[in-house]
Formats: C-alpha cells, sequence, structure tokens
C-alpha cells in the first residue's frame, strides 16, 4: 500500500522540541570546541627573558624582560608566565654571582704580584690560584724576588737554552740570593708575563725570585751577604 509522501515511509520529523535549523551546519552548538576560549599564544617576551637570564653578559637584560614578560602575562591573556618567572629568578641569581665575581677578582687583582710591578726584595706568599700575593718578609711567606726586568731580545733568545736556575744567576742578582741557593735548601724560581712562559719574548716582564727547596714558608728577608754585587 502507498501513501501520499511516496516509498511507504512517513516524512522524518526532529525529535520533540526541536527543529531543522537546530540540528543545521550553522548551529554553533554543532561546532566542535564552540563556546570555549580560543587558546592564548606564548608570549615571546617571557620566552627572551628566559634564554637571556641564562647567559652572564645578558642576566640584566633578562631580569628586565622577566618582569615586562609578568606583566604581559598577567590575567592568562598570554601564555609563558613559567618562562617570565624562571628568567626573573635566573636572572637575578646570575647577576649576583656576576658582581660577586668581579668583586673577588678585584680584591684579588689588588694582592697579587704583578711582573712589571715586581722590585728586588719584595716577598710574597701564594693565592687560591697559586699566583704570588703580595706578602709582607716579616711574615711566613715562600719566596723573595731576587730579579725584575723585561726581556731583552738576547735574554728572550738565551732563556730558551738555559735554565731557570742558569738564567736567574746570570743576571747577578745579590749576593745573598746566591748564597741562600748555594746551600741547598734555596732554589731559584721565575715568573713571566707572557702567554707562553716558555718562549718569552723580547719586551715581556719578568722576576726571578728564590724559594725554599722543599716548598715550605719561611719568615724574615733573606739574609744581606757580605759579597760583591755579580762578584
Amino acid at each position: 500500500m502507498s501513501n501520499s509522501y511516496g516509498g511507504g515511509f512517513p516524512p522524518y520529523e526532529p525529535p520533540t522540541g526541536g527543529s531543522y535549523g537546530e540540528y543545521g551546519s550553522n548551529n554553533p552548538a554543532s561546532t566542535p570546541y564552540a563556546g570555549n576560549a580560543a587558546p592564548t599564544s606564548t608570549d615571546g617576551v617571557s620566552i627572551a627573558a628566559l634564554v637571556c637570564s641564562l647567559t652572564c653578559c645578558a642576566a640584566p637584560v633578562g631580569i628586565g624582560l622577566g618582569i615586562a614578560g609578568l606583566v604581559r602575562t598577567s590575567g592568562g591573556k598570554r601564555s609563558g608566565r613559567w618562562a617570565a618567572i624562571t628568567g626573573l629568578v635566573f636572572g637575578s641569581l646570575v647577576l649576583v654571582f656576576g658582581l660577586a665575581f668581579i668583586v673577588f677578582a678585584g680584591i684579588m687583582g689588588t694582592k697579587t704580584v704583578w711582573e712589571d710591578e715586581a722590585s728586588v726584595g719584595q716577598c710574597f706568599g701564594r693565592d687560591l690560584f697559586n699566583d704570588p700575593e703580595k706578602s709582607t718578609c716579616a711574615d711566613p711567606h715562600y719566596a723573595e724576588i731576587s730579579s725584575a726586568a723585561r726581556f731583552t731580545t738576547e735574554q728572550a733568545d738565551r732563556f730558551d737554552n738555559q735554565s731557570v736556575a742558569d738564567f736567574c744567576e746570570s743576571l747577578e742578582p745579590d749576593g745573598q740570593y746566591l748564597d741562600a741557593v748555594e746551600t741547598g735548601d734555596f732554589k731559584f724560581g721565575i715568573s713571566i708575563d707572557a702567554f707562553d712562559e716558555d718562549d718569552p719574548d723580547g719586551g715581556d716582564w719578568f722576576f726571578c725570585y728564590v724559594e725554599r727547596v722543599d716548598g715550605e714558608k719561611y719568615e724574615g728577608a733573606l739574609p744581606a751577604s757580605g759579597s760583591s754585587t755579580g762578584a
């Protein structure tokens, strides 16, 4: 038996309370993620703060960018707040440690015996890096400077073919230094202001010194000798 709708089936009727429009393609409720907030973008300033905070020189920049990133990511306007916070914290730590190192290096520098400032008879100890450190001869110290000068071209060439002891003796130091070495309890050493201390050039600063063979400290300046200089 057929009816007026054809095919023997009644027309489709939407569920009660609905309409065709509710299920159409233009209905927002039928669109995936409809009604959800659009995902926020990651804040580039916050990421830049994190990157800058990991380098010593750019740490102050990282701190500034971190503060800006906190403002830009407040209220969920942008994501990446974690990067702003991390950049601010790391940048502050790097800055503090960097300033502390500069102060430490400055203090160490004022105590160091530099080759171009050394003088004969000056006593010195050793710092944490085993560099010559200023000391009075009355206090326990490691060595006393016997000669201080700049290499001539001839001396630089000769140094390559001589031991430290022979070179320092050839400079004709005061007699007390030669006497101390002759006892066998002391020896000559040298400190050179050159990139390669084994191959100095003319014009490089240096100083020879006398230290105990056993490497122990001693007190007092080496006693003056009656020997004439260079005799």
